[in-house]
């Protein structure tokens, strides 16, 4: 059991259907059925009856939504207890390592004030920590997910890491991939799944050589000559110091990065923000580089498309 069920719960007991419930949680209908159904089966009470074009809460499901409701209402309470003082930003591993942990350093090196950076595993679960209020900031790739709002800080260059005995040229043409060996996450990982369906989307067929469930032996096996590996920015570069070798992509692959919030970014936020901004003047490409001319976007969806020629608040890909 989860705070995640709690909301749908209590969200669907409000709207009265679940269609009309994830829509007001922007999140899709089947996902927020099968968190109640898991709900349901572990606690051996239906909550909810269907009938027809809605639903209707069933006498325990009753005492099960006002247990809920009063879950969530002293979860929020102790969330706002240094609402004022704390500013909660959270972000993905690797975005936490390159933009949010050094923005952070300046935030508080400039007297913004505390701040608390919550790392979690993925993309959602950042969106889903602002959607509720568990965090005020996030630090995530563009387009904003749906229900929240973005701030563009540039544009991040996806480069590739090789053995160093490997003879690549520099750059290395994108349909020349399917002649190395690649390395992938294993199993059921959403960062093999952005991997894979970002090369297909391309006309693209990997060969996967080696693959691991630890992303941070990634760099390792790219070192001990197992194959080669997408990379960028201060990953990159560490990985080049410790013997890598590195090409960069043609065309290259660019992803937008940025911070989302749930609302207007105003006072403490907002100067979080303008650290973020100075951070990333050194890591990624600003708007009107000649670089981005030739570039592809890489979209939270694995879709390719031509980079946008500017970059302000979206929560969809442009069309293609």
């Amino acid at each position: 059991m989860n705070l995640q069920q709690l909301r749908y719960v209590v969200a669907t007991a409000d709207e009265g259907t679940m269609t009309q419930a994830a829509g007001v949680l922007h999140v899709a209908q089947p996902a927020l059925s099968r968190a109640i159904r898991a709900l349901e089966a572990e606690i051996d009470v239906a909550v909810f009856e269907r009938d027809g074009r809605g639903v209707r809460v069933t006498r325990q499901g009753r005492e099960v939504v006002a247990l809920a409701r009063r879950v969530l209402a002293d979860v929020d309470r102790i969330a706002s207890l240094n609402a004022s003082t704390v500013l909660r930003v959270s972000a993905i591993t690797a975005q936490a390592r390159e933009i949010a942990s050094a923005a952070v350093g300046r935030f508080v090196a400039s007297g913004g004030g505390r701040v608390s950076l919550d790392v979690v595993d993925t993309p959602d679960e950042v969106a889903d920590r602002v959607r509720d209020g568990r965090a005020q900031l996030g630090v995530l790739e563009l387009p904003a997910p749906p229900g929240l709002q973005a701030t563009s800080l540039g544009w991040q260059e996806i480069v590739m890491l090789h053995p160093p005995d490997w003879a690549l040229p520099d750059p290395f043409d994108l349909t020349q991939l399917p002649e190395i060996s690649l390395l992938a996450p294993e199993g059921d990982d959403w960062r093999r799944d952005r991997m894979m369906d970002g090369l297909r989307a391309a006309g693209i067929e990997p060969k996967i050589a080696a693959e691991t469930n630890d992303r941070s032996l990634m760099v390792s096996l790219v070192q001990q000559g197992a194959g080669a590996w997408f990379s960028y920015g201060r990953e990159a570069a560490t990985a080049v110091k410790g013997g890598a070798g590195l090409v960069h992509l043609a065309p290259a692959p660019l992803r937008e990065i940025g911070i989302v919030s749930s609302g207007n970014v105003e006072g403490v936020s907002a100067d979080f923000v303008d650290a973020a901004k100075a951070e990333a003047a050194d890591l990624l490409i600003p708007v009107g580089d000649p670089r981005l001319a030739d570039g592809t976007w890489v979209t939270d969806a694995g879709s390719l498309g031509s980079v946008p020629a500017t970059t302000v608040p979206r929560t969809a890909p442009p069309p293609t």
